[in-house]
């Protein structure tokens, strides 16, 4: 065997790997449609009176974590409304708390007669606060989620200046535990790569998602909707759903506001395998193995180009591209982490926990393959002959603003 044929595969695999690697970096973090980004910047005028509506319930530790959030907006012109049933006596005692709280935020108390446990009912509290609010902007916030400072003014300078009628903002995740924050930005990664793959291979339309956990409305849009939307004796829930101002053709926004607002999770209870953004199958298992086997070839790169005399052009390009893979690979998990509120400092360690990223996610998967039923391959084949030609069976042909978007 020539001396050479272990240096010319090794450069050829780190090309390949540098390349993959490079493809994927930019793919993650600049393909982005421009439509699906939350441009957030400080408000350039007044916007009048925003009105926070927030529904209590779930752990009182996780709702005073979302009430001082909102106490502590920068945005100064804010009345909050903390709904809560007329028979819980702990949120009462809590509401009746931070309405005693000194504070630049209006806090009123409001008692509904039925349980917020439904999505109809909460539809029913929003509906019974909505008369007392006075503000331009509704805002409706879950509880659990955490806001930033600048949160409610940036949604509001974006959509202001963008008329945006209803804007839906999902949250990140903020890790809780030390194991948390340093394997979090590894597998979200992982499921990153799975979301491009998975976009490439066929598109996907969008699930109607009545609940958004952070709604911004215009007040006088959301008039117009429930105007149209009313008949007597039915609750009226178009007014709180994004995907009612579609239909009525009004200028909506559904992205990822990671950076702006989050939940703290615990590590058990992290990823959420049934979240519609991360769909996988049986591919995605090997797909693991090959992307985080990708990753790992520039460490033994490194390794080699440290270790072994740089005499001909064959080792200094095995340096060169492995160095260019490590440091993309640091890049995107200085930018994971910093997303989702994770050990930035951890960066340039990366290469130490991706293997265990990708043992925990292959294995998060397979229990949750698991316990999913498989369609049968007539029925995906049939899906995807409807698909194809949609556009000869009548209505369900159109293409919907929700799937336009996606």
């Amino acid at each position: 065997m020539p001396a050479y044929l272990p240096s010319v595969l090794l450069l050829s695999i780190c090309w390949i790997a540098s390349l993959a690697i490079l493809l994927l970096f930019l793919e993650s973090w600049f393909g982005v449609p421009e439509r699906d980004r939350f441009v957030a910047r400080r408000a350039s005028g007044a916007y009048g009176i925003c009105s926070v509506f927030l529904i209590m319930r779930g752990p009182a530790a996780e709702i005073e974590r979302t009430v001082r959030s909102i106490f502590a907006q920068s945005y100064p012109f804010l009345e909050l409304f903390l709904i809560f049933p007329d028979e819980d006596a702990v949120n009462s005692a809590l509401a009746q708390e931070f309405r005693n709280a000194r504070t630049h935020t209006a806090v009123r108390l409001v008692p509904v007669p039925q349980g917020v446990d439904t999505p109809a009912d909460r539809i029913r509290a929003l509906e019974h606060a909505r008369p007392s609010a006075r503000g331009r902007w509704y805002v409706v916030v879950d509880s659990g989620v955490v806001l930033d400072q600048f949160a409610v003014e940036a949604s509001m300078e974006f959509a202001g200046t963008g008329e945006v009628s209803a804007l839906a903002l999902r949250p990140g995740i903020q890790a809780s535990s030390f194991l948390h924050r340093i394997l979090a930005p590894s597998m979200e990664y992982l499921f990153q790569m799975m979301r491009v793959v998975e976009r490439r291979r066929a598109p996907r339309a969008r699930q109607m998602n009545l609940e958004a956990p952070y709604l911004l409305l215009n007040r006088d849009s959301f008039e117009v909707i429930h105007r149209i939307n009313r008949m007597p004796g039915i609750l009226n829930e178009a007014g709180w759903t994004v995907w009612s101002y579609q239909l009525e053709g009004l200028r909506t926004f559904d992205g990822d506001g990671s950076r702006w607002l989050w939940r703290e999770t615990a590590f058990g209870t992290w990823p959420d395998y049934a979240d519609l953004d991360r769909r996988f199958g049986p591919r995605s298992l090997s797909f693991i193995f090959i992307v985080t086997l990708a990753a790992l070839i520039p460490v033994g790169g490194l390794l080699y180009g440290f270790y072994v005399p740089i005499v001909s052009f064959r080792e200094a390009s095995i340096l060169a591209l492995s160095a260019i893979s490590y440091a993309l690979m640091t890049i995107s998990y200085f930018l994971y982490a910093r997303r989702l509120h994770a050990a930035t400092w951890f960066a340039p360690l990366w290469f130490l926990v991706q293997p265990v990223a990708a043992a925990l996610t292959f294995g998060g998967m397979r229990r949750a393959m698991a316990g999913t039923p498989q369609k049968p391959a007539i029925s995906l084949r049939t899906s995807r002959l409807d698909s194809s030609k949609g556009k000869k069976r009548g209505r369900g042909g159109h293409t919907s603003e929700t799937s336009r978007r996606s």
